[in-house]
């Protein structure tokens, strides 16, 4: 498939969404990026906007980063509870201890099922007593927990004594020169302007659910307010930063995060042999330090290591074909109001396709 195949399926799919982007970065080439939006909307490579769950590829690596950092040897197996400095147990199974590497993996137990949306100030040790749901013991099987990366910022901050968005910028972000931050931490005001909100289609209309407002604080949530505290408190504050979804980059940033896997740690911690997959849309394989692994995906002809990200809207997906040594990100901003499933759209099939065509 040619440049220009690519550009026209952008521009096909940008009316059934506000905004569709796709980049890739083959080896010792320039970044190619295809844009479109619909009319009243304009974006470029470096227009920032909320990648979701694409968050947890940076979250995992700079927890493992800070583990390494002080001096853990085999940091999946550190009992996450040692590190945060109380008791987290699965209240079935109190006798296993809950391990870094299961809350990056999705096997410690935890779920969402509770919630994961901590009021401002709230520790994370009384949030997960009084209002933490479980399920299968840990290590036994995989059940997709956003709350587990709440709890892995969190150890990365006791780990790496310092604000989560501070180390992620540090240990991750800078070295793979992805511009961004979590909940707008350490981007300027004027990158701030240049941003895309989240949006939802209602009928031939895209409404504005995240970043329509963004403020001037040291961070700014879904709804544009700074919700923290000053000093920073660690186990009360690293939720307000959204490890498990809130960072905010860019085409140029995700393409540059896709070929940065290749410097990350990508080794299974988890694979269907391990144990029972929860997962009833079928989006799962196997499972690292927040990265998904296809050995055989059924939408793209070659292993792939990245994540998908869904949320408010927003589809997309960072991608590394270690085989032709090729990232790719892609991104479709306009979800239909209502629909939440998180099944793959056809759509995203359609990139995936084009992408394997033209990588060849």
């Amino acid at each position: 498939m040619s440049e220009t195949d690519l550009a026209a399926l952008t521009r096909s799919l940008a009316g059934q969404f506000a905004f569709c982007g796709i980049a890739v970065q083959r080896p010792g080439a320039a970044a190619e990026f295809h844009l479109a939006t619909v009319p009243r909307l304009a974006a470029t490579p470096r227009t920032m906007f909320r990648v979701a769950s694409i968050s947890k590829i940076v979250t995992a690596q700079t927890t493992l980063k800070a583990a390494r950092a002080a001096g853990l040897d085999a940091p999946a197996d550190a009992p996450a509870e040692d590190i945060l400095g109380w008791r987290l147990r699965h209240p079935r199974h109190p006798d296993r201890k809950i391990t870094l590497g299961m809350l990056a993996a999705h096997t410690s137990g935890l779920t969402d099922w509770g919630g994961y949306l901590l009021d401002p100030g709230t520790k994370l040790s009384d949030w997960i007593a009084k209002t933490g749901k479980w399920d299968a013991a840990p290590g036994t099987a995989f059940h997709y927990c956003n709350l587990g990366y709440i709890l892995l910022g969190a150890c990365a901050e006791m780990l790496g004594a310092d604000r989560f968005d501070h180390l992620a910028r540090r240990l991750v972000l800078d070295p793979l020169h992805v511009a961004g931050g979590f909940n707008w931490s350490g981007v300027p005001l004027r990158t701030r302007a240049d941003r895309l909100p989240t949006f939802r289609r209602k009928g031939d209309d895209f409404l504005a659910q995240v970043d329509e407002k963004v403020g001037d604080g040291a961070i700014s949530n879904v709804d544009g307010e700074d919700p923290t505290g000053t000093p920073w408190r660690i186990d009360a504050d690293v939720a307000q930063l959204s490890p498990q979804g809130g960072l905010r980059t860019s085409m140029d940033g995700a393409v540059r995060l896709a070929s940065g896997l290749a410097r990350l740690d990508t080794d299974p911690l988890f694979t269907p042999a391990h144990g029972m997959i929860d997962d009833p849309e079928g989006r799962f394989d196997s499972y690292g330090w927040g990265v998904q692994m296809y050995r055989h995906p059924d939408f793209y002809p070659r292993p792939l290591v990245g994540h998908f990200g869904g949320a408010y809207g927003f589809l997309g997906g960072v991608w590394w074909d270690a085989a032709a040594r090729t990232g790719f990100a892609y991104a479709l901003n306009g979800l239909p109001d209502g629909d939440d499933s998180d099944g793959m759209r056809p759509q995203e099939r359609q990139i995936f396709r084009a992408l394997a065509a033209q990588i060849g």
